[in-house]
C-alpha cells in the first residue's frame, strides 16, 4: 500500500474543495514554498495550485506542496493578487501531495493584511485551535474573513511548528468608495473617473490605490496636459468598510499648438485651395491626441465629399522646445469629377444630385454606378444603361469619371394583375396599398410642371410646320416599376394578410410580362410579336390545404432589350403578383412559460407586497389581461407582437430590464386554430446601486438628481426611468437627456443608473427680423441665459419693436385712428425681463417665474400701455398636462381713439361700461391645458384642451378715469376655453383635418362694473376669423347698443362703435392637403361672433359670421409659412366690411 500512496492521495485530494500546503518535517534551514490558496469573492478559479474560493461554492483544488524541509518562514510565499476572472478558462496541472500537515493539529491562525493599509484584521473564530489541519479548516477562516466584506481576496499558508502546524490566512484589505471628491481639473469628471478605473460604489485596496495617479496623469498628458500632479486621499468615514476618495487635481498647463503645418504635394495643394483650412484644430487648440485623430478623421470625411475618393489624412505633433508643431499630412489622391454622356432626359446637374458626392463617403465607382441606375429606374427608366470609365492616370491631379448613359424610353406599367386573390382584400386594395408605397418611394411631379408641348401645339396650332418638339419626362410613381420599392410593397401585403390571420398566405414574387416588340414597327412605335406561349394561374395547394408559390412564368413572355440583337421591348408592361391567402387562423387559446416573478421571494418591499396583494402579477390571469387577445377572432401577428410588447414593458416596469419574451404559434394541423404561446426569460431583477452623472458641466448634479425617481437599492423601473427623463429636461438648460444602465447589454442583477446629459451653450443672442400683415415691419433682439450659477436658473431679456405702415392699414377708421397718433405711440414695442426658477423646494414638478414687462399696443379702437410685474407658479404632472397660477400687478393707459361725431363716442363708451385714461390692475389668472398635439405649429394628429379664468380688479389710482367716464372701477371674472382635434385621413399621408372651439365670457361682479379694453375678446385676423383684418370684427349688437346709448334718433358711424365684446364664440375648420414635400394646401371654414351684453347672445348657427378661404403653406425648419385668403360670405353694408382679407402668418392652429 505505500507504493500506491504517494499516487493516490494527490489523486483524491484533487477534489477536495481546497489545497493547503503541507511539509514535511526536516531540520533543512530552508523554508519551503507554502501551499497557497487563492479566494476571490464572486470569482471561480479552477487552477490546481492556486485554489480560488467563492463563498457558497466549491472549489476542488489541491494546495502545491514541497517535500523541502519547512521552518516557520519569516514572511510567507504570497499567491498572486490577480485573480482569475469568470469567463476565463485556466489550465489543470497536476496535483501536488499536500505531505505530512494533514491531520496534524492547528496550534495558530495568523492573518495577515496585505498592504500598508488597514492592517487591522479581526480573529478567526470559525477555526479552533487543535482542530486538524484540513482543507476544509482554511476554507472556513477564509469565508468567515471574506463575509465582512472588508478584504478583495484572501489566501492561506500552512506551515508546520512544533506540536502541531500553524495556519496563516494572508488577506488582501478592500474599502468601498463611499463618493469621490474631485478638486481642480480640466477634464470631464466621469472621463477622468473611467481613465483612473474608480467609480462611486466601487471597491478599492492598496495595490489599486496607488495605480490611480499614474492613470490620472496619463489621461490628462494624452489630452495635452504634460505636466499634471495628482494628489489622492483615502479618507475613513464613520463607516469603517468606506472611505472617500479626494483627487486633487493640477491640470497644469496645457501643451498648446503653436504653429500648424500641412504637408501635401504642391499639385495636390492647387486643387485642395482652401479646403484645408477646413481642418479642426489649428493654431492655439490643446495637443488633445482623441481630438486630433477625429479632426483627422473629420477631414479625410470632408475630402471624400469634395471629390477625393482616395483621401487619408494623418498628423504627428513635434515638440520643439516650448513649440508644439502640428503636421498635418494631407494624402487628397485624385480629385475625380463626374462627366455624363447620353443624358438626353436630365441635364448634368440632376445626374449629379443624384450622386450625392456632398454627404456620402461611399464613393466607389460601382457604388456611384448603382445610385445613378437608381435614379433612373425609380424615374421610369427600367432599360437605362450606365457605363463608368476613369480617366488619366492615377498620379493626376484630376481625373474624370466619365458615365455613359443610354436612357431608353420610359417605361410604364399599365396593369397588375393578381392571381389566386380570395378573401377579405380586393385587386383595388391591393393596389392602394402598392401605390402607398410607390408614392412614398418614388419621385413625383411637382405641383408645377412643364406641359407636353406638342399636345399644346395640337390644342393651340399652329398644326402644320410646327416642327418636332421634345417630350417632357413625366414622373408617375404609381406607373413605375422599382424592384426594391415593390419589394417592400410585398413585404407589408404579407404582413397585411398576417394581421388579419392568413398566417400562410403567400404573396409574390413579381413577374414582369412585356411584350417583344416586332422588328416592323415604325420609330416610336411599338407592334408586339404574337407569343404563343400564356400563363395560367395554378393556385395549388399542399397535403394540409396551404398555398404553394405560383411557377415561374415563361422567359418569353419576358422581353429583356438587347441592342447587339436588335431586340426591343415595349415601353408598357403588366405586373403579375400572385397573391393565395390560404386559410384564416383563429387564435382559440394563450399559453405563457417562464412566468416565475418575485412574490414568492423573501424580503420584499412594502410597495411589492401591496403589488403581489391586489394584483397577483406573473400569474396567467394577469399576462393574459396585459396581452389583451381575443379568443376566437382571426389570429393577428400585428396584435400578437403589440401584446408580446406590452407583457415585455410590464415585467420592465417591475425591475426586470433584461428580460424578453418571445412568441410562438402553435397551429392544428389544418391551420384553421391555433395557440398564442408566450416565453419569458425573466433574468434576474435589476436592483440600482448608484446613479451616475454624465455632461453635466456647468450644472449642478444634485439639481439633477432630485429630479430622479429612481433610488438606491430600489428595482429598475423602466417607467421610472422615462419620467426622471422629462423631468430633467424641463430644467432647461440640455439638449437631450437619456437615462439608462450601465453596459445595458450585460445582464447583472446589480447595476448603476448613468445619465447622460447634452448641455446646451448657457448663453444666446437671438435677433429676430420679421413681416406680418397685423404688426407690420418687426425687429427684436433676445438674451438669454439657460443656466445661471449651474441651478439651471434662466434669465431672458427682450426687446421687440413693430410699425405698421399707413399703406397697410385697409380699415378706413383705423388708418384715421392711426395718422392722429404721435410717432413714439405708432412705434408698438414689448420690452420684457423674466427669470425662470425651476427648483423652489416644492418638487421637480413646480416651478415659479417672474417678468417684469412694458407693452405698447395699439388696436383698432384705441391704444394701451402696461407696465407689469407677473410672478407665476407653474405645475406640470405630465408632459402633456399643465397648469398655472399667475398674479398681475399692471398699470395701465387706455386711451380711445375719438370717434366721428367727437363726444358721442365717449357716451357710448359709458353706457358700454368701457373705461379709460389711467389705473392700477390687479389681476390672478389660473390655467390649465392638455395638450397631446404632435407638433404645436402644424400638427397632424393629437388634440388641445384649454382653459383659463382670470380675476380682475381696476382702479383709478390717479383719479384720470373719473374725470372722463363713469367706472371709475373694474371688477370682473373672464373666462376662456378651447377645444382643438387634429384627424389624419391617410395612414402614409399628411392629409389632415384640423377642428378648433374656442371661445370666452366675462362675468362682471358688481354692478357698473366696467371690463377693461384690454380684456375684452375680438375676432378677425389668422388666429379666429380670417374672412376679416385682424381684430376688426364689430359686435353682433354694436350697432343697437351704440343706438340705445345715444337715443333711437341719433346718427351712429363705424368710427363711434367700439370693437371688442364680452361674449364670443369660434369655431373652425381646415383641410390640410400635402401638395409636395415642401408645399401644402389649405382649404378653411372660420366662423364666430361677438357680442357686447350677454343678454344679446343668439349661437343660432345662422347668425354667426362665416369666412371661406384657402392658403398656401411652405413647410421650413420653424414651421410652415401660410399665405392665406379668407372671404367674408355675408359682408355688412351698415358696418362698411370689407369682402375678404389676406393674411400671412408662421404656424398653423
Amino acid at each position: 500500500m505505500a507504493r500506491f500512496r504517494s499516487t493516490l492521495i494527490p489523486f483524491l485530494l484533487g477534489f477536495l474543495p481546497l489545497g493547503v500546503i503541507a511539509v514535511p518535517a526536516h531540520a533543512d534551514p530552508t523554508p519551503a514554498r507554502p501551499a497557497q490558496a487563492n479566494l476571490n469573492p464572486g470569482q471561480a478559479n479552477l487552477n490546481p495550485g492556486q485554489a480560488s474560493l467563492n463563498p457558497g461554492q466549491a472549489n476542488l483544488n489541491p494546495g502545491q506542496a514541497s517535500l523541502a524541509p519547512a521552518e516557520p518562514p519569516a514572511r510567507a510565499v504570497l499567491s498572486g493578487e490577480a485573480g482569475t476572472q469568470a469567463t476565463d478558462v485556466p489550465s489543470l496541472g497536476q496535483p501536488l501531495a499536500l505531505g505530512e500537515l494533514v491531520g496534524k493539529p492547528i496550534v495558530r491562525i495568523d492573518v495577515t493584511a496585505q498592504g500598508d493599509r488597514w492592517q487591522i484584521v479581526s480573529p478567526v473564530t470559525s477555526v479552533d485551535l487543535g482542530e486538524p489541519l484540513s482543507p476544509d479548516a482554511a476554507r472556513r477562516a477564509m469565508r468567515e474573513l471574506l463575509a465582512s466584506g472588508n478584504f478583495a481576496r484572501a489566501s492561506a499558508e500552512a506551515y508546520l511548528v512544533p506540536d502541531g502546524a500553524a495556519l496563516r490566512i494572508v488577506v488582501v484589505p478592500r474599502r468601498s468608495i463611499a463618493t469621490v471628491q474631485i478638486t481642480g481639473g480640466a477634464l470631464d469628471r466621469q472621463d477622468t473617473l473611467e481613465a483612473a478605473g474608480i467609480a462611486e460604489g466601487g471597491e478599492i485596496t492598496a495595490a489599486t490605490l496607488a495605480e490611480i495617479s499614474p492613470r490620472i496623469r496619463a489621461f490628462y498628458a494624452l489630452h495635452g496636459y504634460p505636466a499634471a500632479a495628482v494628489t489622492i486621499r483615502a479618507v475613513d468615514t464613520d463607516e469603517p468598510s468606506q472611505v472617500v476618495l479626494a483627487l486633487d487635481i493640477e491640470a497644469g498647463a496645457p501643451r498648446v499648438v503653436s504653429e500648424r503645418v500641412f504637408v501635401v504635394a504642391p499639385r495636390a495643394d492647387r486643387e485642395l485651395g482652401s479646403l484645408k483650412q477646413s481642418y479642426g484644430l489649428g493654431v492655439g487648440a490643446r495637443v488633445d491626441e482623441p481630438a486630433l485623430a477625429e479632426a483627422d478623421r473629420e477631414m479625410a470625411e470632408l475630402l471624400r465629399r469634395s471629390g477625393f475618393h482616395d483621401a487619408e489624412v494623418s498628423h504627428r505633433v513635434l515638440a520643439v522646445g516650448p513649440h508644439n508643431y502640428l503636421y498635418v499630412y494631407l494624402e487628397p489622391g485624385a480629385r475625380i469629377v463626374p462627366v455624363f454622356d447620353g443624358n438626353r432626359a436630365f441635364d448634368d446637374d440632376a445626374l449629379e444630385a443624384a450622386l450625392d458626392l456632398g454627404e456620402t463617403t461611399e464613393t466607389k465607382t460601382n457604388d456611384l454606378t448603382d445610385r445613378l441606375r437608381a435614379f433612373y429606374v425609380e424615374r421610369g427608366f427600367l432599360d437605362a444603361e450606365i457605363t463608368p470609365s476613369l480617366g488619366g492616370k492615377p498620379d493626376d491631379a484630376v481625373r474624370y469619371l466619365t458615365f455613359t448613359v443610354r436612357e431608353h424610353d420610359q417605361v410604364r406599367v399599365t396593369k397588375r394583375v393578381f392571381p389566386c386573390l380570395t378573401g377579405d382584400l380586393s385587386p383595388d386594395d391591393l393596389g392602394r396599398e402598392i401605390e402607398s408605397f410607390l408614392e412614398e418611394d418614388l419621385p413625383g411631379a411637382d405641383a408645377f410642371s412643364m406641359p407636353d408641348p406638342r399636345g399644346i401645339s395640337d390644342l393651340f396650332g399652329p398644326t402644320r410646320g410646327a416642327g418636332g418638339r421634345a417630350r417632357p419626362v413625366e414622373l408617375i410613381p404609381s406607373m413605375t416599376y422599382a424592384q426594391e420599392t415593390y419589394e417592400r410593397a410585398l413585404k407589408h401585403l404579407r404582413d397585411l394578410y398576417f394581421s388579419k390571420g392568413y398566417l400562410n398566405a403567400v404573396v409574390g414574387p413579381v413577374s414582369v410580362l412585356r411584350a417583344t416588340c416586332s422588328r416592323r414597327s415604325p420609330p416610336g412605335a411599338c407592334i408586339p410579336e404574337p407569343v404563343a406561349e400564356r400563363v395560367t394561374a395554378q393556385c395549388l395547394t399542399d397535403a394540409q390545404g396551404l398555398p404553394l408559390p405560383e411557377p415561374p412564368v415563361p422567359a418569353a413572355l419576358t422581353c429583356r432589350p438587347d441592342a447587339a440583337r436588335h431586340i426591343a421591348c415595349s415601353p408598357e408592361v403588366t405586373l403579375r403578383i400572385p397573391v393565395h391567402p390560404g386559410p384564416q387562423t383563429q387564435l382559440y387559446d394563450l399559453a405563457f412559460e417562464g412566468n416565475k416573478g418575485f412574490c414568492g421571494q423573501a424580503g420584499l418591499s412594502e410597495r411589492d407586497r401591496a403589488l403581489c396583494a391586489d394584483e397577483r402579477p406573473f400569474s396567467e390571469r394577469w399576462l393574459s389581461d396585459l396581452a389583451d387577445l381575443k379568443v376566437g377572432q382571426p389570429l393577428s401577428t400585428l396584435a400578437l407582437d403589440a401584446a408580446r410588447l406590452r407583457i415585455m414593458d410590464a415585467y420592465r416596469d417591475l425591475g426586470y430590464a433584461f428580460a424578453e419574451v418571445r412568441t410562438a404559434i402553435e397551429p392544428s394541423p389544418d391551420r384553421t386554430r391555433a395557440r398564442a404561446r408566450f416565453i419569458v426569460s425573466e433574468r434576474d431583477r435589476v436592483f440600482v446601486t448608484g446613479i451616475v452623472v454624465k455632461g453635466a458641466v456647468r450644472t449642478d448634479e444634485q439639481l439633477i438628481l432630485r429630479r430622479v425617481l429612481l433610488r438606491e437599492g430600489a428595482p429598475f423601473r423602466q417607467s421610472q426611468a422615462r419620467l426622471s427623463e422629462e423631468r430633467i429636461a424641463t430644467l432647461g438648460p440640455f439638449s437631450s437627456v437619456s437615462i439608462s444602465l450601465e453596459d445595458p447589454d450585460v445582464p447583472q442583477k446589480n447595476k448603476r443608473v448613468v445619465i447622460h446629459v447634452v448641455e446646451q451653450l448657457p448663453q444666446y443672442l437671438n435677433p429676430q427680423i420679421g413681416f406680418s400683415t397685423g404688426e407690420g415691419a418687426r425687429l427684436a433682439f433676445e438674451y438669454g441665459h439657460r443656466n445661471i450659477g449651474g441651478l439651471a436658473i434662466g434669465l431672458t431679456m427682450g426687446v421687440q419693436l413693430s410699425y405698421l405702415f399707413e399703406f397697410m392699414i385697409v380699415d378706413k377708421a383705423a388708418s384715421r385712428h392711426y395718422e392722429e397718433l404721435q410717432i413714439d405711440d405708432q412705434l408698438e414695442r414689448r420690452i420684457a425681463v423674466s427669470v425662470t426658477l425651476p427648483d423652489i423646494g416644492l418638487g421637480p414638478l413646480v416651478s415659479m417665474s417672474l417678468a417684469g414687462i412694458n407693452v405698447r399696443d395699439n388696436q383698432l379702437d384705441f391704444g394701451v400701455t402696461k407696465t407689469a410685474i407677473i410672478p407665476a407658479i407653474t405645475y406640470r404632472p405630465r408632459r402633456a398636462v399643465t397648469t398655472q397660477l399667475a398674479l398681475s400687478t399692471e398699470l395701465n393707459k387706455v386711451g380711445f381713439f375719438p370717434g366721428a361725431v367727437g363726444a358721442d363716442k365717449r357716451d357710448i363708451l359709458d353706457q358700454l361700461r368701457m373705461p379709460e385714461g389711467e389705473t392700477i390692475a390687479l389681476a390672478q389668472r389660473i390655467d390649465a391645458s392638455w395638450d397631446t398635439r404632435d407638433t404645436p405649429f402644424a400638427a397632424t394628429r393629437g388634440f388641445l384642451l384649454s382653459g383659463g379664468v382670470e380675476h380682475v380688479d381696476a382702479f383709478d389710482a390717479f383719479a384720470s378715469v373719473r374725470a372722463q367716464s363713469s367706472f371709475p372701477e373694474s371688477h370682473f371674472l373672464r373666462f376662456t376655453g378651447r377645444v382643438s382635434g387634429y384627424i389624419p385621413l391617410a395612414p402614409r399621408s399628411r392629409l389632415t383635418l384640423a377642428l378648433s372651439l374656442s371661445g370666452g365670457y366675462i362675468q362682471p361682479l358688481v354692478a357698473e362694473s366696467g371690463t377693461y379694453p384690454d380684456r375684452l375678446f375680438f375676432l378677425g385676423g389668422v388666429d379666429s376669423l380670417r374672412s376679416h383684418l385682424a381684430e376688426s370684427l364689430y359686435p353682433e349688437d354694436g350697432l343697437e347698443e351704440a343706438r340705445e346709448a345715444l337715443g333711437g334718433d341719433a346718427e351712429v358711424s363705424t368710427d363711434d362703435i367700439p370693437r371688442g365684446g364680452t361674449v364670443m364664440v369660434n369655431p373652425r375648420a381646415e383641410l390640410r392637403i400635402p401638395l409636395t414635400d415642401l408645399l401644402q394646401l389649405g382649404l378653411f371654414l372660420d366662423a364666430g361672433n361677438l357680442w357686447i351684453r350677454a343678454r344679446n347672445v343668439n349661437l343660432d348657427p345662422r347668425l354667426l359670421r362665416y369666412g371661406l378661404g384657402a392658403g398656401l403653406r411652405v413647410n421650413t425648419p420653424i414651421g410652415p409659412l401660410a399665405f392665406d385668403y379668407g372671404f367674408n360670405l355675408d359682408p355688412r353694408e351698415e358696418l362698411d366690411e370689407i369682402d375678404g382679407a389676406l393674411h400671412f402668418s408662421v404656424g398653423l392652429f
